[in-house]
């Protein structure tokens, strides 16, 4: 599948995510390059803390792969959750496979937020339902939150 340099894609169904795997083979011998987190909050002159509504907690991550002549960036909107591994002891990072996945009813949701979710995982058979909470390696980067795009750009 072309795709054009820049060009936002939002994934917003199941061929939404086949799109994004075919585009960049699965995630296959790929890398996360960067990650920039944003919150919307800030505190003012006077010292006030401000938050803003859901959506204005994004995630931005840039991947390269082998098989690739462009990186790939993800755009997640709503971030609920972020699990980044960094350096493991006798593992490396690559990825070699990735999951995407909607989930609804996951996590709380009684007021702003949808009850729907978008999952990113660098393991194609990442289970939500086995999220370990200990410090253990082998461990999994994970992502979840509201709302995905993603777009091609420059490496």
């Amino acid at each position: 599948m072309e795709q054009k340099i820049n060009e936002w894609h939002e994934v917003c169904t199941q061929k939404d995510i086949d799109d994004i795997l075919d585009t960049y083979g699965g995630f296959h011998d790929a890398c996360i390059v960067s990650v920039n987190f944003a919150s919307g909050m800030h505190v003012d002159s006077a010292n006030a803390m401000h938050f803003d509504e859901y959506d204005t907690y994004t995630l931005n991550i840039v991947f390269h792969s082998q098989w690739s002549n462009y990186a790939l960036e993800l755009h997640f909107a709503g971030l609920r959750r972020l699990h980044l591994v960094g350096v493991q002891d006798n593992y490396t990072n690559e990825i070699f496979d990735a999951s995407i996945k909607f989930y609804d009813n996951i996590l709380p949701s009684k007021y702003q937020t949808p009850a729907r979710v978008i999952v990113w995982a660098d393991r194609e058979n990442f289970d939500i339902n086995d999220i370990d909470s200990q410090l253990t390696e082998p461990a999994d980067t994970y992502v979840i939150a509201h709302s995905l795009k993603w777009r091609l750009i420059e490496k």
